[in-house]
């Protein structure tokens, strides 16, 4: 069962900063809401209250997120940086359900400076980055699952 509660609930702009004044933007952010501060690791109760904001809790969770979430974005700006760097045609939206082998063929036509790979969706794959590779995930039916891409 999901519970609304009324007013502003998250904080991700919070994270790192002091925990008193943390408690002041919150509860000046919401009136329906009473921060406690807790040292990381205390002892809390599991009850969900809507006017009670479990900070290190909450904090802890959202510092996980955050952090992950920060990887996905520097991977992925890497990627950006040294895709722009590779020459000719880098994706290919539009083999999307097209055969595996037609993908091949198609993007080695259109960029002569890649070798396309079809390898089954889920196969374990290096996570380097490589100018002159395209791989082309497929189902059990030969059909393009992911958007051929560069790298």
């Amino acid at each position: 069962m999901s519970i609304r509660c009324p007013g502003k609930n998250s904080w991700p702009e919070l994270v790192g900063k002091n925990g008193e004044s943390a408690k002041e933007t919150i509860e000046r952010e919401n009136s329906n809401v009473r921060a406690i501060v807790l040292p990381e690791g205390s002892i809390v109760t599991k009850d969900f209250r809507c006017n009670r904001i479990s900070w290190a809790i909450q904090v802890w969770k959202l510092t996980q997120h955050l952090q992950q979430e920060k990887k996905v974005r520097q991977r992925e700006f890497i990627k950006a940086e040294i895709m722009s760097r590779c020459h000719g045609k880098n994706t290919w939206p539009e083999l999307l359900g097209k055969s595996g082998e037609t993908a091949k063929a198609t993007v080695e036509r259109e960029n002569s400076n890649v070798s396309a790979i079809v390898l089954l969706e889920g196969t374990p794959v290096t996570r380097d980055f490589r100018c002159n590779r395209v791989r082309i995930f497929v189902n059990q039916h030969g059909h393009v699952v992911q958007v051929p891409h560069v790298g």
